[in-house]
């Protein structure tokens, strides 16, 4: 209600701005402003601001309607299946010590601090010349690429080189820049002194990836993956006040708002007729009432005879 009601507010204003230069053009001739064009630029700012921050919430939006897909990927053996079962507390997947056991996927869900996520348990990526293991890690890419949240798992005997070079090969099979990214650096509990902090130098990360250090077969780091797997799909969103989409119409009508106030707003910089300044900010008021589901052609010219003397 509180959501629907800031719309139906700002919606009004921009109804009564769109009115006024309604207005100039029915008194062009005569040159006249009737709508001020500071404080008009400051109420669109205001409405895209929002407009714009509720657009930003409808990925965590979809995460809480839909669950947060998070691929576990890496070489053979390196301890994706023990992970997944480590999680799920069940043995879910197949482990064993030989390379290339898991080759489909495997998919089971949990919830973690009220989030519900879809662990993904992929074949391990390597070259072979397995016709059946081939058409697995065929299958991880494409997981990949639809999940939220990237495991990266390699071990804590791997050399810091290596790990680079999985970095960078999965860098660039991922084409989403926002997709969350972390690094687990596994089998732990058979490191040596320093040996963890001497990874950690040398690892190079990007942007918001994340390194963690677990051990799945002991269960060592899990509540700490956890609290970073929350890190990582901005789960802190759900712990303010602030409004968060979820409906894929609502946010289409946002997107729409914000692109008709971009143009309004460049419009303004570069003082163009109020007739275009209209047509975008009807456009922006529609796409409101799409939302509010207050959609009426006639709204602005029933305001202007409203609150003008116009035509009596």
């Amino acid at each position: 209600g509180g959501f629907s009601n800031e719309i139906s507010k700002l919606r009004s204003d921009l109804l009564s701005f769109a009115s006024l230069i309604e207005l100039e053009l029915d008194f062009g001739e005569e040159d006249v402003e009737f709508a001020e064009r500071n404080d008009l630029k400051n109420l669109i700012t205001k409405v895209k601001d929002l407009t714009d921050s509720l657009s930003d919430s409808f990925k965590i939006g979809n995460v809480v309607k839909n669950g947060v897909p998070v691929v576990i990927v890496g070489k053979p053996n390196s301890g994706k299946s023990t992970l997944l079962n480590a999680l799920l507390q069940e043995d879910k997947a197949i482990v064993s010590d030989i390379p290339g056991t898991t080759r489909d996927t495997i998919e089971d869900t949990i919830v973690i601090d009220g989030i519900e996520y879809r662990f993904i348990d992929t074949a391990g990526l390597r070259e072979t010349l397995d016709v059946i293991e081939v058409m697995g890690i065929k299958k991880t890419y494409e997981k990949i690429n639809q999940a939220s949240v990237v495991l990266l798992i390699d071990e804590i005997t791997d050399d810091a080189d290596s790990i680079n070079n999985r970095l960078r090969t999965l860098r660039e099979i991922i084409k989403d820049e926002e997709k969350g990214l972390i690094l687990i650096i596994n089998k732990c509990d058979k490191s040596q002194s320093g040996q963890e902090e001497e990874l950690r130098k040398r690892i190079s990360l990007q942007g918001k990836e994340i390194l963690v250090y677990i051990s799945a077969k002991e269960k060592m780091g899990l509540d700490y993956l956890r609290l970073k797997l929350g890190e990582s799909i901005g789960k802190e969103q759900l712990n303010s006040n602030d409004v968060i989409i979820t409906n894929i119409r609502h946010y289409e009508a946002l997107t729409h708002v914000s692109e008709s106030l971009a143009r309004v707003l460049t419009g303004l910089e570069n003082s163009i007729p109020g007739d275009f300044l209209a047509i975008d900010i009807r456009q922006a008021i529609y796409y409101l009432g799409e939302i509010t589901g207050e959609i009426s052609s006639d709204e602005i010219l029933g305001n202007i005879f409203k609150n003008f003397c116009i035509g009596k």
